[in-house]
């Protein structure tokens, strides 16, 4: 078995040489929103999250009602 000595594309290369602190940090360490900006996205998500919550559950019910409807006609 023969290993590929090709070279690393410089774009890896230079991946693989950067250090830690070099790199982009991750999302998490955002400066956290001011609380009016987080009390309107926490509204907004909670009013989302029932919305969808709400018409799943009457698709669930309709899909219910059709089945029922279709085995007793």
């Amino acid at each position: 078995m023969q290993t590929d000595e090709r070279p690393l594309p410089t774009s890896l290369t230079r991946l693989l040489a950067a250090t830690p602190s070099a790199r982009l940090p991750p999302r998490e360490h955002r400066l956290p929103a001011r609380d009016g900006a987080s009390a309107h996205v926490a509204l907004e998500s909670a009013l989302l999250r029932g919305f969808v919550y709400g018409v799943s559950g009457l698709v669930w019910l309709i899909v219910m009602l059709l089945i029922v409807r279709h085995i007793v006609g």
